[in-house]
């Protein structure tokens, strides 16, 4: 598998790929949880899919997009600033060192194996583009589950900075994922048992 960041500047020649991890968003977040997001035909996006945007992907060996990301500096406008400004517990930051990832999610048509590996990529190249641009943490909102049994345990560290919170019945917190500029010091990313991912009811 390989990654593939997509921005402003390298859309044009990458469309095909764009279009389809929007197609894969609807799948994940409109066809299989149930979210109300806007859509057009089968491609899901949003207002936060500006052009200050960059969109990790991961692309299997069939050269399909099998997991996706999106990254956002919290200069602009920013989905947690405008869904739940009264979360951080200091506020909601405007600083070209804290950006915003959302829309994490993975094809659930892979196999356990092929599940682990696209995860295992898409977090190691997030982390690499916040060393290359100076990033001193992402701002994360996800299930509890995924922050300890995915992240944490691989040598990312997490700081919640904001109460948890029922999103649809799954306990959900603000997470800062803090990234560190020596490379030496990387997460090994030798990613667990993924069953968990999967089942997100496990994590009550």
């Amino acid at each position: 598998m390989r990654t593939l960041i997509i921005d402003a500047y390298n859309l044009g020649r990458n469309h095909g790929y764009w279009l389809d991890h929007l197609r894969l968003r609807r799948e994940i977040f409109v066809d299989r949880l149930g979210w109300e997001l806007p859509c057009t035909d089968e491609l899901e996006f949003d207002c936060f899919d500006t052009p200050a945007a960059h969109y990790v992907l991961t692309i299997d060996d069939d050269d399909r997009v099998c997991a996706v990301s999106r990254l956002l500096p919290t200069t602009v406008r920013y989905m947690i600033e405008e869904l739940w400004p009264d979360w951080p517990y200091d506020g909601c930051p405007h600083s070209m060192k804290v950006w915003e990832a959302s829309r994490f999610g993975c094809s659930a048509h892979l196999t356990h194996a092929q599940r682990q590996e696209a995860i295992r990529v898409l977090f190691r190249e997030i982390y690499t583009f916040g060393q290359d641009h100076g990033i001193d943490h992402y701002m994360m909102v996800m299930p509890k589950f995924i922050f300890e049994r995915l992240i944490r345990p691989n040598g990312y560290c997490v700081e919640y900075i904001g109460d948890s919170r029922k999103i649809d019945g799954v306990l959900t917190c603000l997470g800062k994922v803090s990234i560190k500029a020596d490379r030496a010091a990387d997460p090994g990313l030798l990613l667990p048992e993924m069953r968990q991912f999967d089942t997100p009811a496990r994590s009550a």
